[in-house]
């Protein structure tokens, strides 16, 4: 018994969060790229799934992206993760990373996708899977490029000698010294900072379920300005708010400091 995706997804635009990943994670499962679950067991009369992927080919699951992430014209954009192998050997997991990945990109591509692996290079063997940003664009657009040397000065995952030196604890301070109230603020993985940032967060406004998109919009304004004068750069949302649609409303925060 398989478990397999949808064959047909309707993406709805109004509601990318709802089913954007859905669409590209069935479309990568009829691929031959995806997670390709298989029935192999029962547990107390359930049945129990396990991944049953050819060996050497790893697989690809898909997954939400914040809109102020996607590409400007992008109508469809989400995060695809590709997962090596575990089993190919550590001398042979460089052609298997560059193998693997043409094929999924080849995949990709052939539905209409524009793919980019942006972030700082991981390495096979150390890193288990490789992050791509996968994008619809008008008939015609391209994307801009990305510059080759953007992410050069980054770990793929950072580390902090001092809880104090944290540029996250730097940012809550910002917020909490300019008496702003119900915020928060969130790391996001260094493949999704802009070229030449030392840090990137997600910040949203927490504010009473009853409010409205009047103050959506004043709290996102609130924080803006703050950043702003605090030497922070940010990203919006790319649409108006929509509380019966969207969580929170947030923006990314990042910042791109002088490397000592």
């Amino acid at each position: 018994m398989t478990r397999t995706s949808p064959a047909t997804v309707a993406y709805d635009p109004a509601n990318p969060r709802r089913n954007a990943a859905t669409v590209v994670q069935a479309q990568l499962d009829q691929l031959g790229l995806g997670e390709h679950w298989v029935q192999t067991r029962e547990q107390e009369g359930r049945p129990v799934f396990d991944r049953r992927i050819p060996p050497g080919h790893g697989w690809c699951r898909a997954l939400n992206l914040c809109q102020a992430l996607w590409p400007a014209s992008a109508d469809l954009c989400v995060e695809v993760e590709w997962h090596s192998d575990l089993d190919v050997p550590s001398d042979e997991q460089d052609e298997h990373w560059e193998t693997r990945l043409d094929v999924v990109r080849a995949g990709l591509q052939s539905l209409g996708y524009t793919v980019r692996t942006p972030g700082p290079r991981r390495t096979p063997g150390v890193d288990r899977y490789q992050p791509m940003i996968v994008s619809r664009l008008p008939v015609g657009a391209s994307l801009a490029p990305s510059p080759a040397d953007g992410w050069d000065h980054l770990p793929v995952h950072p580390a902090y000698a001092r809880h104090v030196d944290d540029p996250i604890s730097r940012l809550r301070r910002t917020l909490e010294d300019s008496c702003l109230e119900s915020y928060g603020a969130r790391a996001l993985d260094t493949h999704l900072w802009p070229p030449y940032a030392t840090g990137a967060w997600v910040v949203m406004w927490h504010g009473a379920l009853t409010t409205n998109v009047a103050e959506w919009d004043s709290a996102m304004a609130r924080v803006r300005r703050v950043l702003r004068i605090s030497g922070y750069g940010f990203l919006d949302h790319r649409r108006p708010w929509d509380p019966a649609v969207d969580q929170v409303p947030y923006l990314i925060a990042y910042l791109r400091e002088e490397l000592r």
